[in-house]
């Protein structure tokens, strides 16, 4: 038996003995029934309204009998606890107010529940719609070449790990973008890509994201071929969900780089891309 497992038996029976208490679950991986050992606790608690304030005012002490914390914060207004306990277990906790909410079928582990107060709905599937993708694609698009122009600042003001740190953005952005191809819905936290990023593209950007030295020509080298992944891939994903996609913004970003570039007498980093405007 693991911690969370262990964690989660007491929770279980910490929220059935107390009678603010109306329902407890869980969501996330453990309430998809596909936690791993490094999984987070996501769970949830449904207060009864007379008690709801108090039980907030004091649900660092009541998560602190369950398990002690080293790691307590109070998100979101008051409606999530952001936790980590002594044995280094990751923990969300939701606390809900109302006499019954809504749970989602397939994705919810029951731990314990006063009758009527949860209403079961139907699982969303798995596959991503025409709108969900089109919202994805306008979102991160912009995004990645709106930090890609961004390049030549941190080289211009010497800032390499400002530089460093946003590679990694990028490279999320990116990810988000060829993760569409797929078709499938991502319903899992910023952890867990690989089931929904094709394989072929997974490897076309764990070959390139690399830094041999931090240099500024590495680190323009690093950006720029992720930026050749944008410029082979990005139109072909955007036709699949006949969405436009904007060639304006990444020819001007281009420009504007490579102008730059070459005025730091780094013209030889824009060899990785696929083509200049």
């Amino acid at each position: 038996m693991n911690m969370q497992t262990r964690y989660i038996d007491w929770l279980t029976a910490a929220a059935g003995a107390d009678p603010r208490i109306r329902a407890a679950w869980l969501a996330g991986s453990y309430g998809k029934g596909i936690a791993d050992r490094w999984s987070d606790v996501d769970a949830h608690l449904l207060i009864d309204p007379a008690h709801s304030d108090a039980f907030q005012a004091g649900v660092q002490g009541w998560l602190e009998e369950i398990r002690p914390l080293v790691l307590y914060r109070l998100m979101f207004g008051g409606q999530m606890v952001n936790a980590m306990t002594d044995q280094g277990m990751r923990l969300d906790v939701w606390l809900h107010t109302g006499e019954t909410t809504e749970v989602v079928e397939g994705q919810t582990h029951l731990l314990y529940a006063e009758e009527g107060v949860l209403t079961w709905t139907p699982h969303p599937g798995t596959e991503l719609t025409q709108a969900a993708a089109a919202a994805e694609l306008d979102r991160a698009i912009p995004e990645f070449w709106r930090c890609i122009a961004m390049l030549p600042v941190p080289i211009g003001r010497d800032e390499k790990l400002i530089a460093a740190a946003g590679n990694f953005l990028i490279v999320l952005l990116l990810t988000d973008v060829l993760s569409v191809a797929s078709g499938i819905r991502k319903d899992r936290g910023v952890k867990a890509l690989n089931s929904f990023l094709p394989a072929q593209y997974r490897r076309l950007v764990e070959d390139v994201t690399f830094l041999p030295e931090l240099t500024f020509e590495e680190l323009a080298r690093f950006q720029l071929r992720l930026a050749r992944i944008m410029q082979e891939h990005g139109p072909d994903i955007c036709e699949q969900w006949h969405v436009d996609y904007p060639q304006a913004l990444e020819d001007a970003t281009l420009g504007y780089v490579a102008g730059e570039l070459r005025s730091f007498g780094l013209e030889t980093t824009l060899e990785e891309l696929h083509r200049l405007p």
